[in-house]
């Protein structure tokens, strides 16, 4: 079972190892709405891929490496079919950051390797991941923080819709789709925040997706 609490197999690794590993590469979101399908990666030169929820199953089929990965959905982890998508798809050497308040949900036999960060609140926006993240209702907002904190010059936001079509909500099939919390606003406010607190230290944050609720409040970038 991949729900049990954390044990001695989960290799610990300070986040603090993470700051500016990949400084001034271009770094990839990969969000979980339907145009994640649309976009074509092959007009960025060898990006950084973060992935996180689900996208490990598109990853997976579409032959990208995510070298990180996000969590920091309490219910994405305690959903057994959705985190089997995670141990089916995800490579075994890909860097795990996630909530801490998730990491108790880990099997012992889970052997990648796991970085924690704790929550510092909802609204906001943190450069230093070792004192800890906004959670900003979205986990798009750890990976944008983690982007930044790993160096990112360019942070590229793909399939962040934030539109929750109740047939389709997301690129891949649910057996039960969750229900979808009101919080479009809170996330649009905080991806927002983000690029503001971004831009003065010379990143770029753009919204990747055409029909994205993010096109009035981020750049455009046509993929």
């Amino acid at each position: 079972m991949l729900m049990q609490q954390i044990l001695g197999g989960i290799k610990k690794n300070k986040i603090q190892r993470l700051k500016s590993k990949e400084q001034g590469r271009d770094i990839v979101i990969l969000g979980n709405g339907p145009s994640l399908y649309d976009m074509d990666f092959s007009k960025l030169k060898d990006p950084v891929y973060v992935g996180l929820n689900g996208s490990a199953l598109f990853s997976s089929e579409a032959g990208i490496y995510e070298e990180y990965y996000v969590l920091s959905d309490l219910r994405f982890v305690k959903d057994p079919l959705k985190m089997k998508i995670l141990e089916d798809n995800l490579r075994s050497d890909a860097l795990l950051v996630v909530r801490r308040e998730l990491s108790g949900y880990f099997a012992s036999d889970f052997t990648r390797e796991v970085c924690s960060v704790r929550s510092l609140g909802r609204d906001g926006f943190s450069f230093d991941l070792a004192r800890g993240f906004y959670f900003g209702c979205t986990t798009v907002m750890l990976a944008i923080q983690l982007a930044s904190f790993l160096g990112a010059k360019n942070i590229f936001l793909c399939g962040v819709d934030l539109r929750y079509d109740p047939e389709k909500p997301r690129f891949y099939k649910e057996d039960k789709i969750h229900a979808i919390d009101d919080f479009s606003c809170v996330q649009i406010h905080n991806i927002r925040n983000s690029y503001k607190e971004l831009k003065p230290k010379g990143i770029s944050l753009y919204n990747c997706s055409e029909n994205s609720l993010l096109r009035p409040y981020l750049p455009y970038y046509e993929l």
